[in-house]
């Protein structure tokens, strides 16, 4: 009776959970591309002020989400993207935490796999996307994040019927405790699966980092 009301009767739900879907995974692959190849710079190239950006990419990563809210909030006022999901999805893109977690890993690249790749002239974007890239899929996992947000949706938008299903779900007024758990059933699968099926990744990535 729950998953009938659920999934047929109130297809509200539904498309409040597909477009949460569809808006965590375009944070996740902005995030994946931009953090692969600001990554490879900090682990591969010199240039001035490398040590100092990437410490400050490191504070802005480990300061807590309520800290940056303001500065956000301001900049999506200037750019005019109050109210709309792309206050959500470029701060998500931006985040500093994919780049300095994939330099660490980057760094465990031997040089001479790029040098041997220039000596066979690939261009910079074909070594970032045959030999980085590959090297990095344990650490491209960044949905998690961006699925669980609560604080951004609340500030950024208005409107509660363009909340994601983060926030959605805790909106649930109904009396019936089957479709309570019908709800929060749905809201964990794509995180079980993206577990389940990068499981070995974020654990091989973690070691990575520890060790690097």
């Amino acid at each position: 009776m729950g998953y009938y009301r659920v999934l047929l009767e109130s297809p509200g739900y539904l498309v409040k959970f597909w477009r949460s879907l569809g808006m965590c995974l375009l944070i996740a692959g902005g995030q994946t591309i931009l953090a692969c190849m600001a990554g490879t710079a900090f682990a591969k190239y010199r240039f001035i002020g490398k040590k100092f950006w990437l410490a400050m990419m490191a504070l802005f990563m480990i300061l807590p989400v309520q800290v940056t809210l303001l500065p956000n909030y301001i900049l999506m006022e200037k750019l005019g993207f109050l109210n709309s999901w792309k206050s959500l999805i470029i701060p998500g893109i931006f985040s500093p935490f994919g780049t300095v977690w994939l330099t660490f890993i980057f760094q465990s690249i031997p040089d001479e796999w790029l040098e041997a790749a220039r000596l066979d002239r690939a261009n910079q974007l074909q070594i970032v996307r045959y030999i980085v890239v590959p090297a990095a899929k344990p650490a491209v996992v960044t949905f998690v994040e961006s699925w669980n947000m609560v604080e951004q949706p609340i500030i950024f938008l208005e409107g509660e019927l363009d909340y994601p299903l983060s926030v959605f779900l805790a909106g649930v007024m109904e009396n019936s405790m089957t479709v309570q758990s019908v709800c929060g059933l749905l809201c964990l699968l794509p995180v079980t699966f993206f577990f389940l099926y990068y499981h070995k990744e974020l654990t091989d990535g973690l070691r990575d980092v520890l060790w690097s």
